[in-house]
């Protein structure tokens, strides 16, 4: 991996797309304006300053001065343009409407009272000073910075004056977070495979800008509105889960990310009737029968765009399952978690050790299970916590002491003494891990003994007896043994 450390110089395109009330763009005809006519672009930020705490002991002396930590508001936006275009000026103004003539061509705009609509996102290209890779890659077309502002808000006119002198025009807006426009419908990066594409990560819902460089040449510049086509869209993010508190659970409660592309056709898999589903909504649906169905979920403008879910009717839990154990003898520091996600689930969880550390992201198999292992640093209590990253309100805690107890070792043997061969004789040894209870399996009350010792027990019925011994300071230790009855 390397860094890119450019210099940029002078502005080359200006990319003004509208946007509706999520902060997604706006597809079809007269919704982007490419320009060159603009003379400055500047984004002021505009920074809140966090509350200190300030202390002052009685003999006049600062007892605490913590200065608080300062907040990013917003950018504020002014760009001035020599060249004016109507239909960009609409676009940042949606409640200014146009100008036309006779024959219906664009010619002005009116300036009307009210700054309302939904906001555009700004994207502006700039030359790179210097570059010595600005043709790297079969498909680059050369180098430039770009800066995209996702989501501004307000197009708010500044001072025009008139005089024996070149005459510009101001608007201001702010920068808002939170924009719907993903990884946009403009090829703005080199995709993997090198051909032009959008951009390689989507937008986060904190993000005010992202500047970087790009191989992919500006658009060019055309004074009017121009149509904003919509891209083929990357397959729907499922989420799936039961209903709380059903019993059995067969409703099935869904929601498709289409990433801002519009609804989905969803078949359930069961022979019932389609559903539209809305982007992003939640939709629940109900089988007559358990068994294994598949789901289906497909584009509604691009069918060809689909993706599949297999489901297990009725649902399990939607918790993850979680047990903590230590495989290795050698270190008892070292913790493995035994991960398992319900069918439904997206497949990937987060496991977080509870010890200060970054948590880590864990794929399951096929069979819905995987396993971590994790060493601490020092010895305590901690608690784990498995989440599901799909849908992160459902998790699974457990408890680990650390070092990790190792489980007592058990022997189990017939006591020759008794002619009946049905009396069991049990060793174990508890280490120095205190006190044991052992449960014979026969039905009867487990009982207490010491670290380390011997027992015999007699059983009234034949068969395999399975014997649990466990430690009374940490259940999760313990050790089964088996005996047949009668002896052999």
């Amino acid at each position: 991996m390397t860094t890119s450390c450019p210099s940029f110089l002078r502005g080359t395109a200006m990319r003004v797309t509208r946007l509706d009330a999520c902060g997604r763009p706006v597809y079809g005809d007269g919704n982007m304006v490419v320009s060159d006519g603009f003379v400055t672009a500047t984004l002021s930020a505009e920074v809140q300053e966090g509350d200190a705490i300030t202390v002052t002991k009685a003999n006049g002396q600062t007892c605490i001065n913590e200065p608080g930590e300062d907040q990013l508001q917003w950018y504020t936006t002014q760009i001035e343009f020599c060249a004016v275009d109507p239909d960009l000026v609409q676009i940042m103004n949606q409640s200014w409407d146009k100008v036309v003539d006779a024959q219906g061509n664009v010619i002005g705009y009116n300036a009307n009272g009210s700054l309302s609509g939904d906001g555009f996102a700004l994207e502006i290209w700039m030359d790179v000073y210097g570059t010595g890779d600005a043709c790297s890659g079969d498909q680059a077309q050369g180098e430039w910075g770009y800066i995209l502002l996702p989501w501004v808000k307000g197009g708010a006119p500044g001072d025009i004056e008139i005089g024996n002198d070149a005459i510009s025009f101001t608007y201001n807006g702010k920068t808002k977070v939170g924009s719907g426009w993903r990884r946009g419908p403009y090829p703005v990066q080199q995709q993997a495979n090198g051909a032009p594409g959008p951009l390689l990560q989507p937008i986060g819902s904190n993000t005010h800008y992202r500047l970087f460089t790009t191989t992919i040449r500006p658009p060019e510049p055309e004074c009017g509105a121009q149509p904003v086509d919509r891209p083929t869209p990357e397959v729907a993010e499922l989420t799936i889960t039961g209903v709380p508190g059903e019993t059995p659970r067969n409703t099935v409660r869904l929601r498709a990310d289409n990433h801002g592309f519009g609804p989905v056709v969803i078949n359930w898999g069961d022979g019932t009737a389609e559903t539209i589903a809305s982007d992003g909504a939640y939709i629940t649906h109900t089988y007559a029968a358990p068994g294994t169905q598949t789901i289906q979920v497909r584009d509604q403008q691009t069918p060809a765009v689909s993706v599949s879910k297999e489901i297990t009717v009725p649902l399990p839990a939607d918790e993850p399952g979680l047990t903590l154990s230590a495989d290795s003898p050698e270190n008892r520091y070292a913790v493995t978690a035994a991960i398992t996600l319900p069918k439904q689930a997206s497949g990937t969880a987060t496991v977080d050790w509870g010890d200060g550390t970054d948590p880590v992201t864990v794929t399951v198999g096929a069979d819905g299970t995987v396993s971590s292992t994790h060493t601490y640093k020092a010895a305590g209590v901690y608690t784990v916590s498995v989440r599901r990253s799909d849908v992160e309100t459902y998790r699974t805690r457990a408890a680990v002491a650390v070092p990790v107890q190792a489980s007592p070792t058990v022997t189990a043997e017939e006591d020759t003494t008794d002619a009946t061969a049905k009396t069991v004789k049990l060793t174990w040894d508890n280490g120095t891990n205190g006190p044991v209870s052992i449960d014979w399996g026969d039905g009867s009350a487990p009982v207490d003994q010491t670290q380390t010792g011997t027992a015999t027990h007699a059983y009234t019925t034949n068969g395999v007896k399975t014997i649990t011994v466990t430690s009374k300071a940490n259940p999760a230790a313990s050790t089964q043994a088996t005996a047949t009855i009668p002896f052999p």
